[in-house]
């Protein structure tokens, strides 16, 4: 509020992923917001599942890589490495490098 004066965020708006007018306000687990069309927000959800599923399964092989591998001098944190590759994927996804092709729908059993 300024000045005494409630100024409620647009619910619609648009897309702070593909520019489409339809999108959605969006609140992040850390606090920010951003407005998604249905298919982002859709891609959203998948990426972040496959990101949490993906993470798990690596935390998993590199616990027990590290176990008996971790101790010898030398040997790379492995954990800052993939955590860099990560972070580079997403600001190219974010800066364009990647097709915005959205969510494809799976093919139909034969």
């Amino acid at each position: 509020m300024t000045g005494g004066q409630a100024h409620p965020l647009p619910l619609l708006g648009e897309c702070d992923s593909c520019g489409a007018a339809n999108g959605v306000i969006f609140h992040h687990p850390d606090g920010q917001q951003e407005h998604y069309c249905p298919r982002c927000a859709q891609r959203y959800a998948l990426y972040t599942a496959a990101y949490d599923q993906l993470e798990a399964g690596i935390r998993e092989a590199v616990e027990a890589w590290v176990s008996i591998w971790g101790t010898i001098p030398g040997v790379i944190d492995l954990h800052e490495q993939l955590r860099q590759i990560g972070a580079k994927v997403h600001d190219e996804y974010k800066a364009g490098c990647f097709d915005r092709e959205g969510v494809q729908p799976f093919p139909r059993a034969a």
